[in-house]
């Protein structure tokens, strides 16, 4: 029977691939990046490295026009966030905390929203296509204006 790294459970808990040959161990799906370089990235514009954000605190951040666009932010800590205009599409934002955040004119097109807190959410303008969302969780999110939504 082979013995794992102690490493391993860990890994396996967070979806990170753990290879172990000889005396190297290397690691696939994880992100090392610390939370003010992840912030820069965002705010520079520059390609994240990383997409698997998951349970990452961007609280009372400006993220306005940000590319998040494919990235899991499961569970992550949005609240009173500023997102205007920010391209949230394709991302998976199931259980995240975005009350109080500002996602006017965002674009979460395709975007995976079950189970996340949208109470005085503003999605006034913003881009609802084949975004997955309870229409139950809606309640009390702000919403005005003119949109492109679509179940």
């Amino acid at each position: 029977m082979q013995t794992l790294h102690p490493l391993a459970n860990r890994a396996r808990e967070r979806n990170i691939k753990l290879v172990i040959e000889g005396n190297a161990i290397e690691l696939e799906g994880a992100n090392f990046m610390n939370r003010e370089a992840i912030v820069d990235a965002i705010r520079n514009g520059q390609t994240l490295p990383e997409k698997k954000l998951a349970g990452i605190d961007l609280s009372n951040l400006d993220l306005s026009g940000a590319n998040l666009a494919g990235c899991d932010l499961s569970g992550a800590n949005l609240r009173n966030a500023n997102l205007h205009r920010a391209d949230l599409s394709d991302c998976r934002l199931c259980k995240a905390d975005l009350r109080g955040a500002d996602l006017s004119r965002a674009n979460l097109s395709g975007a995976d929203l079950i189970g996340a807190r949208l109470r005085r959410t503003n999605l006034t303008r913003s881009i609802r296509i084949r975004t997955k969302i309870r229409k139950w969780a809606m309640k009390g999110a702000y919403i005005a204006g003119p949109t492109a939504y679509t179940d």
